[in-house]
This record gives structure tokens, C-alpha cells and sequence, in this order.
């Protein structure tokens, strides 16, 4: 009998440093996603609130300056967001369907995006 749960535990524990070693050899891969859209539609409205008629040339410049600053600066966003977090970062509009509970899908990290820009605005 004692040979036999011998056999057992060995061939269990054996089984478990197979899994632990292919977990550890083949890591699934690490996405969040975020919602680029609802960010450059903010930051749409932010900009055709300032506008107003008649507007001199000098301030339409700059707004026009401000929203490619705005581009750049989510993108640079984005990149800071996927090294930190060591993952890929999806557009939310690129996913077509995730599963109904929230915590089995892709992280939305928009949130996120949206608190490091407010920093530079």
C-alpha cells in the first residue's frame, strides 16, 4: 500500500513541475485596452468649446497646435501605459466581444490614459 501512495505523490508532484515548468516556459500574453475614442472625442469637445467666431488667426493656430501636441502626447501615453505594465495596449474599438463578467475580459485602462494626460493638461 505504501508503494503505492509512494507512486502517487511522485507522479503527482511530478505532474505539478511539468505545469509549473510550461507556465513559466510559455506565459500567456498580457493586454489591456483602452478607449482612444472617448479620449480624442474629449479632447474634441475641450477644443470647439474654445472656438468662437471671428477668431484672430494667431489663436486658431494655436488651438490647431494644441490638438497635434494632444496626439502626440497620447500616444506617448500609450507607450508609457504598455511599459509599465509590461502588455500590449488595444483600442477598445478593436475588440469585438468580450465575455459578460468584467474582471474575466481585457482590462480598460482609460482611466489610466486619461489621469497621465490630465497631468500634462
Amino acid at each position: 500500500m505504501t508503494g503505492k501512495l509512494t507512486l502517487w505523490a511522485a507522479s503527482v508532484l511530478a505532474a505539478c513541475i511539468i505545469g509549473a515548468a510550461w507556465i513559466y516556459t510559455h506565459p500567456s500574453p498580457r493586454m489591456v485596452r483602452v478607449d482612444a475614442g472617448s479620449l480624442l472625442e474629449e479632447q474634441r469637445k475641450s477644443l470647439s468649446d474654445k472656438i468662437r467666431p471671428n477668431m484672430p488667426e494667431d489663436e486658431q493656430q494655436a488651438l490647431l497646435r494644441s490638438a497635434g501636441e494632444y496626439a502626440r502626447d497620447l500616444d506617448d501615453a500609450l507607450k508609457m501605459l504598455a511599459r509599465e505594465c509590461g502588455c500590449a495596449v488595444v483600442n477598445s474599438a478593436a475588440i469585438l466581444a468580450l465575455p459578460e463578467s468584467a474582471s474575466a475580459g481585457i482590462p480598460d485602462m482609460t482611466g489610466w490614459v486619461r489621469t497621465a494626460l490630465r497631468r500634462r493638461y
